[in-house]
């Protein structure tokens, strides 16, 4: 992998496991999380259909391992993640400040 891409992994790597540990403390929002893979089942291509049922069964199985492997497995589920409206947007927004080196105050 490229840094550019080990650097957009590890962001995304810090957005999903802050996002499950939001969904441990608060697992009524994975009602949002399966309504988002729902929506992407009537929109997107089936091509992605593979990721979006992987995803469905750790949502609903609390696989979170999977999504958070550091193999490539782990990395292209990453990236398919539905998992953004579980993290508050503060939240979120801290995370890739820190990871672009900024303070999150700016």
């Amino acid at each position: 992998m490229d840094p550019v891409h080990r650097i957009s992994d590890r962001q995304s790597l810090r957005l999903n496991q802050a996002a499950i540990d939001a969904l441990k403390q608060q697992p009524e929002r994975l009602q949002d999380v399966l309504a988002t893979l729902d929506h992407r089942d009537a929109v997107a291509p089936m091509a992605s259909k593979p990721l979006r049922d992987q995803w469905r069964e750790i949502v609903l199985g609390g696989l979170w391992e999977r999504a958070l492997a550091l193999d490539d497995s782990g990395q292209q589920l990453r990236q398919s993640s539905p998992l953004g409206r579980a993290l508050p947007a503060r939240r979120r927004l801290e995370i890739i400040r820190a990871c672009k080196g900024r303070n999150s105050n700016t």
